[in-house]
Formats: structure tokens, C-alpha cells, sequence
């Protein structure tokens, strides 16, 4: 009876195991950093050579970049942090976007050498910034971070009041629509994508960042300072005006900087042209590693 028993709960342990190693992803090992403010980061890691960090955008986690993870682990050691509040990622205490900065640069601390850096949408602001606060960010690469973005206090408003009133689809809905300004094709494509429902469970979140991003000025002069090579990444059917004016202010500020736009896409195109993706990126990287 003994014996039945640990077999019962070893075959119990493993399937757990076995569950983990699948959302954390195959073959990669999920740790934590401990940030300055002691907010605990979560950052899933595989693949082996130069590092790269991955830093998402607002609604979901670092499991949006598990697809593409495989394609970078060919020629790096690619980590993909969760930020704070999302994942497996503490909230932390009282928020804001200079502990979100802070958070990039204690994991960037954390990985070896030199730490090349892909940040997406609000995940490129915070690697922007961080680049400003450690000399181991190098190479940078940006998709579309909202550095100029409008203030967002009125739709947020009503994003709190959906989600105060159990309608956390629609508030994922009306930040994708009005905030990020994705078209409704765009939309629908997300919704059918795994990650849909991580999206509308950390939705909540998104409220503090907005708020937070509406208070955040671009300097001009201090970007004309960072001498980091960066990629800058657009798609070409990005309707967001603010994302548009973001790019061309970096192109015209940063002194070392590449654009590369994506035909035909939006704010995505990791989700829907992921080889290109990595290829465009692998490209940039490998030319300066």
C-alpha cells in the first residue's frame, strides 16, 4: 500500500513537473531577479551564446514571445522577462515606469557579457531608458515604443469601469482599439492567438502603465547622447500616428541607428511574420556581437 502510494504521488509530481517545463517552454529555465525595490522578476531563459533580453508590451507576458524563442536560442542565450505585475512577476509596490527601467536593468546585471536588448511597444520604452542606466545594454532594438504617446486618461477611465463591472474583454478590446490603435482585423487575429486570455486576465495592470506613460516626456537632446547601436523596427501599417512620430523622432536623434519597416504589417508582426521577425533582428545582432 505504501509502495501504490509513492508511485501515486511521484507520477503526480512529475505531471506537474511536466506542466511546468511546458508553459515555461521547452528546454528553457524560468529563474528570478530580485529588483532594486525587491520586486521579484521573473525571466525565462534558453539557447546558448551572446545575450539577448526580451522585453514585452502592455497587456500579457513574456509567453507572447515563446514562439520565437526557438529561433533565437540558434544563436543566443534569449531571455524573456515578465514585467512587473505580469506573469510571473510581482506587482511590486507603488508603481512606476522608473522601476519598470530599473527592473530591465537588474536582469540585464544578471546575464553575462555584453546584453543586447529587444524591447516592444511600453517594453521599448523601458529598454530605451535602461540603456541610459547601464553600459552593458548593446545592441538595442525598438518596436514601436510609445515615446510620444497622446494621454490616454480617458480611455483608461473606462477601461477601469469594464473591469469594475466584470467586462475584462472589453476593456482588453478598448485599450487595443483606442490606445494602441490596432485595427479590428488585428484584433480578431489576437483574440484567436493562446495568448488571448493571459491578456485579459492581467488587463487590470495596464491601467497603472497608462497613466504612468502619459506622464513620460521624449528628450531629444538626451537620445542624441546614447551612442548604443539600435535597430529601430515599424510596421508599415501601424495606424497609430504617435508610434509613427516615435520612430522618426529616434531616427532623427539617435547618432547609431538602422530602420527596418515591415511590409504590410502593424504592431505585431512577431505573431504574424515571426521567421522574418528573428531573421531581421538575428541580422542586426550578429553584425555587431
Amino acid at each position: 500500500m505504501f509502495t501504490r502510494l509513492v508511485l501515486i504521488f511521484a507520477f503526480a509530481f512529475i505531471c506537474g513537473v511536466a506542466s511546468f517545463a511546458q508553459q515555461a517552454g521547452t528546454g528553457a529555465k524560468v529563474s528570478f531577479v530580485t529588483s532594486k525595490d525587491g520586486t521579484r522578476i521573473a525571466v525565462e531563459c534558453t539557447g546558448r551564446g551572446p545575450s539577448l533580453l526580451i522585453v514585452h508590451g502592455g497587456s500579457g507576458d513574456r509567453r507572447r514571445w515563446q514562439p520565437l524563442m526557438p529561433l533565437f536560442a540558434a544563436g543566443f542565450k534569449v531571455c524573456a522577462m515578465d514585467r512587473r505585475g505580469h506573469g510571473g512577476s510581482e506587482r511590486g509596490g507603488d508603481y512606476s515606469l522608473q522601476r519598470e527601467f530599473e527592473d530591465v536593468v537588474a536582469v540585464v546585471n544578471t546575464l553575462p557579457g555584453p546584453v543586447s536588448v529587444l524591447g516592444h511597444s511600453i517594453g521599448g520604452v523601458c529598454a530605451f531608458e535602461a540603456a541610459f542606466m547601464t553600459k552593458k545594454i548593446s545592441p538595442l532594438v525598438l518596436y514601436e515604443p510609445p515615446l510620444q504617446d497622446l494621454d490616454h486618461t480617458e480611455p483608461a477611465n473606462r477601461m477601469e469601469k469594464l473591469i469594475q463591472a466584470g467586462n475584462r474583454e472589453d476593456a482588453v478590446t478598448l485599450f487595443m482599439r483606442e490606445v494602441v490603435m490596432l485595427t479590428p482585423s488585428e484584433i480578431e487575429a489576437m483574440r484567436s492567438r493562446p495568448t488571448w486570455a493571459d491578456r485579459v486576465k492581467s488587463i487590470d495592470v495596464q491601467i497603472r502603465e497608462i497613466r504612468s506613460l502619459s506622464k513620460y516626456r521624449f528628450d531629444p537632446n538626451r537620445a542624441r547622447k546614447l551612442r548604443t547601436p539600435t535597430l529601430l523596427l515599424k510596421g508599415s501599417k501601424t495606424a497609430s500616428p504617435q508610434l509613427g512620430q516615435a520612430i522618426r523622432s529616434l531616427m532623427e536623434t539617435l547618432p547609431n541607428r538602422t530602420l527596418a519597416v515591415f511590409e504590410g504589417e502593424e504592431h505585431n508582426a512577431m505573431d504574424t511574420i515571426p521567421q522574418k521577425f528573428a531573421d531581421t533582428v538575428t541580422k542586426f545582432l550578429k553584425a555587431r556581437n
